[in-house]
């Protein structure tokens, strides 16, 4: 069945990114760096994303059908906090106080002050208070996170959606890939394939996502794939409808989401316009 139409979406996601956007200094304490920059991602979810299993046990899910996020302790507690009593400085704060005596207990036996997301962001930059507070902008937003979660609820379902369309594609292929995640940053959704099996974004690869926004660019959902590197002499091919190549900024190709969401099945919309999008990108890095 069609997917929701998303409508009046663009103050929710705003303030949904901004709940997602504290999660990535956390798994950065949490987590020996990746390849990739794969320790810093959640996993998509139906109800919304998923830490997976910390190190030392716990989990964490952001709930975007209730607005909520969930800290799972190790021992099996869990403890709920609602998105709409927080700005996302508090969200912070209120979060790293739920961690700090189990598994970030380590992590802040040495950190004094009364905020503790400025002493967590602190002992992240080494000590280097200016890259401290540079950093911390990103996560002192103090407007209410208010917003619908009929509507964020239905971002969960469009999410998932693509997702599994996206999976679907990958399953069928062969070569070095990694997982589908999504990027607190950004609030993408992403996937890379490798045409070499050292599996470095610095080298050949294509790029398959789904991203809510880009700001100045898109201000709706879109799908969106790439190759790395474009040969100097590179001309745009011919694409299935309804994609088109973007030129601005970055080069790839692009796909709406009212149109994949129009689609009496968008999984398999996505699913086998993916397939016929790699077809086209893969002999550019080949």
């Amino acid at each position: 069945m069609p997917l929701p139409k998303l409508d009046n979406f663009q103050t929710m996601i705003h303030l949904l990114h901004q709940a997602v956007e504290i999660v990535a200094p956390i798994h950065g304490a949490l987590r020996e760096r990746q390849k990739n920059w794969l320790h810093l991602p959640m996993e998509i979810q139906p109800h919304g994303l998923s830490s997976g299993t910390y190190p030392k046990g716990g989990s964490l899910d952001i709930d975007f059908k209730k607005g909520m996020v969930v800290y799972h302790r190790p021992n099996g507690d869990s403890v709920s906090i609602s998105m709409k009593l927080h700005s996302q400085e508090s969200l912070f704060n209120a979060l790293l106080a739920a961690m700090k005596d189990d598994i970030l207990a380590d992590f802040f036996a040495d950190i004094e002050g009364d905020s503790l997301a400025e002493g967590f962001i602190l002992k992240r930059s080494d000590g280097d208070k200016e890259a401290a507070a540079k950093s911390l902008e990103t996560y002192n937003h103090k407007e209410k996170l208010v917003f619908d979660t009929q509507l964020s609820g239905d971002y969960a379902d469009a999410l998932y959606a693509i997702f599994t369309g996206v999976a679907r594609f990958r399953s069928r292929l062969n070569g070095h890939l990694t997982p589908i995640i999504l990027w607190p940053e950004h609030f993408d959704l992403s996937t890379l394939w490798f045409r070499d099996a050292a599996m470095d974004e610095s080298q050949a690869h294509l790029s398959f996502g789904f991203a809510p926004y880009t700001p100045g660019q898109y201000e709706r959902p879109y799908l969106y794939a790439y190759a790395y590197p474009y040969p100097d002499d590179f001309e745009e091919q011919p694409l299935p409808t309804p994609a088109f190549w973007n030129t601005t900024g970055w080069k790839g190709v692009v796909v709406n989401y009212d149109d994949i969401a129009s689609q009496e099945n968008p999984a398999l919309f996505v699913e086998n316009l993916c397939r016929d999008i790699f077809a086209i990108l893969k002999p550019i890095i080949d």
